[in-house]
């Protein structure tokens, strides 16, 4: 009798979770605040074993809710350096969010097809990876312009589907394997859905003509993002040649929608703890400043962060945004972890300072910061 009553009290004490999460009015799904408010934890460069090599970099850290999902990961060359910006992107309105950190892991592929041999740097936020190339990643000249034989070559060994804590659901899929020598690469993955099942293909491809290659095979690893956004609860599978994973939707993947014009009341309540100065060794030289910090409740949010120059010193505001009106909030506070970038481009040599929430902070440009 008490564990028949115990499996109802839970039941019922879910149900009433399950209705305290969904929101009175249904939450927008078309408008999004964008933001760069990932944490990072790690960033690690893998090279492939083919030719010309390839490199990929996996970022992994947290989304500070679970609403806050990631929108892009963009990565400019300069130099020697290949930086790389997580953009995140928030759903607007009166949405439940859980304040857990989810946790993240991303593959991003490095264009670094043509590059000279020598020591490269990758950066994220405050996290750093080098990779080497022993020799020009160049193919010959007999393989300019070369033609290609496409198949499905790749040797899939096995495939794992995660399931992303955010809402909407994002799922992706890693495929390991091997391609069959040092020549063959990988020219793109097709993902397509006949009903529950989503079937993977790898196509890949060879230089024809007389060239020479590795004979021993090449691991490969690749992610793939699955488009299910939409998607009804249940349970669904992955085929990729002979091996398949499942993965399952708890609840349906799908914002409801929403036609109430949220108002927001503006304001400066963040509250900094840290700041760093980030000075970048490239020219001209680049400069971001970290902030951390936390937010006074759950519903509070950052709106745009502002950095306003005036002789040798910038100050930084952060702006602030909380829906009007009468919702439910968490009261604890939300951390977070901001990366402004200062246009320095053109400044003279010289001591600079950064002031934001009463904390001050000096970099130095030991060179006008101008081509000449």
């Amino acid at each position: 009798m008490n564990k028949k009553f115990t499996i109802f009290t839970f039941i019922l004490a879910f149900g009433l979770f399950i209705s305290a999460c969904q929101p009175d009015d249904d939450p927008v799904i078309d408008e999004y605040s964008y933001g760069e408010n990932a944490i990072l934890d790690s960033i690690e460069v893998i090279l492939l074993e083919s030719f010309p090599v390839q490199a990929q970099v996996i970022v992994k850290g947290n989304l500070p809710d679970g609403c806050t999902e990631l929108h892009e990961i963009t990565v400019e060359k300069e130099g020697d350096q290949f930086v790389l910006t997580i953009h995140t992107r928030k759903p607007t309105g009166d949405v439940a969010c859980t304040e857990a950190l989810v946790p993240f892991e991303e593959t991003v592929d490095l264009d670094i097809e043509g590059l000279e041999a020598g020591t490269y740097t990758v950066i994220a936020q405050d996290q750093e990876a080098t990779f080497d190339l022993d020799m020009d990643n160049i193919l010959s000249d007999q393989d300019d312009g070369a033609e290609y034989t496409y198949g499905n070559t790749a040797i899939i060994d096995g495939i794992s589907a995660d399931v992303l804590e955010s809402f909407p659901v994002q799922v992706w899929v890693t495929i390991k394997g091997n391609l069959p020598d040092g020549c063959t690469e990988i020219d793109e993955v097709i993902t397509s859905r006949d009903g529950e099942t989503f079937t993977i293909e790898i196509i890949t491809r060879k230089p024809t003509g007389d060239i020479a290659c590795t004979m021993a095979l090449v691991p490969f690893e690749e992610r793939v993002a699955l488009d299910v956004e939409g998607l009804e609860a249940g349970t669904y599978k992955v085929v990729a040649d002979d091996q398949e994973t499942t993965f399952t939707l708890q609840v349906d993947n799908v914002l409801p929608d929403d036609d109430t014009d949220e108002k927001y009341a503006y304001g400066q309540s963040a509250r900094l703890d840290g700041m760093g100065v980030n000075v970048m060794e490239s020219f001209p030289v680049q400069v971001s400043v970290t902030l951390s910090g936390y937010l006074p409740d759950g519903c509070t949010e950052i709106h745009v962060i502002t950095a306003v120059q005036e002789g040798d010193t910038f100050t930084i505001e952060i702006v602030t945004r909380r829906p009007s009106g009468d919702i439910a909030c968490t009261m604890a506070i939300v951390p977070f972890e901001e990366t402004v970038k200062l246009d320095v481009q053109g400044l003279s040599a010289g001591t600079y300072t950064v002031v934001a929430g009463g904390m001050r902070e000096t970099f130095t440009l030991d060179v006008d910061n101008a081509y000449p």
